[in-house]
């Protein structure tokens, strides 16, 4: 990962179909402790499944942080769709959440 503007963030994994993942991102803006923006596509396999714009807020509220996420995404040949996408998101976000409350 490298976190600056123009910055590439590459990860790959196998869930449980066998098929290699991979995320390639880009970020695209960065403005510390309110915005991130960011690029992304991802395969399954050698095959471009979806590409995104992902746009994380940080808003401070009372002695925490909202966090707004809001991505764009074109979904290619029905094999990713939105559905998958948000499932996906909301169980990272609650492991970001549960992270947060063990460390407190």
């Amino acid at each position: 990962m490298d976190f600056r503007i123009g910055g590439k963030e590459v990860n790959a994994g196998c869930p449980s179909d066998g098929q290699t993942h991979f995320f390639n991102a880009v970020y695209q803006d960065i403005v510390p402790n309110k915005r991130i923006v960011y690029s992304y596509e991802l395969l399954f396999g050698e095959t471009r499944v979806s590409v995104s714009l992902a746009t994380i807020e940080l808003i401070a509220e009372g002695k925490g942080t909202r966090l707004i996420l809001t991505e764009q995404g074109a979904f290619f040949d029905g094999i990713d769709s939105p559905a998958t996408r948000e499932h996906g998101t909301g169980e990272l976000l609650d492991a970001l959440g549960a992270a947060l409350q063990g460390a407190n």
